[in-house]
């Protein structure tokens, strides 16, 4: 299985050009970092490509005003980190659904499942 840190990955930006203001800062930060940024043929949208570390080094950089829809992309074509629901459960005694959902980024099942599962009533 290929480590994710060595692999490109593709993200599509719909409408780049009327969604920024300055393309060829944004373009200078994305190279800086090793990244790609290129247009698709002849549409209004581009493709930026990357390592995900360069591509999260890209997202920190770019949380600002109307850049912030790239960071959200980014964070969305990005692989989400797996967690033991259970064992973060059962490790802090008093862990509710709500910080279980904002600590791992899980959905409400999840949280319910792995909270029954601690309790052992799952």
């Amino acid at each position: 299985m290929p480590n994710n840190t060595t692999t490109n990955l593709s993200i599509k930006l719909n409408n780049f050009l009327h969604r920024i203001d300055c393309k060829a800062t944004v373009i200078a930060l994305v190279n800086q970092h090793g990244c790609s940024l290129k247009r698709i043929r002849r549409s209004k949208n581009w493709l930026l490509t990357g390592k995900q570390s360069q591509l999260v080094e890209v997202s920190e950089q770019l949380q600002v005003g109307k850049t912030m829809w790239i960071t959200e992309a980014i964070g969305k074509a990005l692989p989400k980190p797996s967690f033991d629901l259970t064992a973060i459960v059962l490790a802090n005694a008093d862990m509710t659904i709500n910080r279980l959902i904002t600590e791992t980024g899980c959905t409400l099942i999840e949280a319910r499942i792995a909270i029954d599962k601690a309790e052992g009533l799952a």
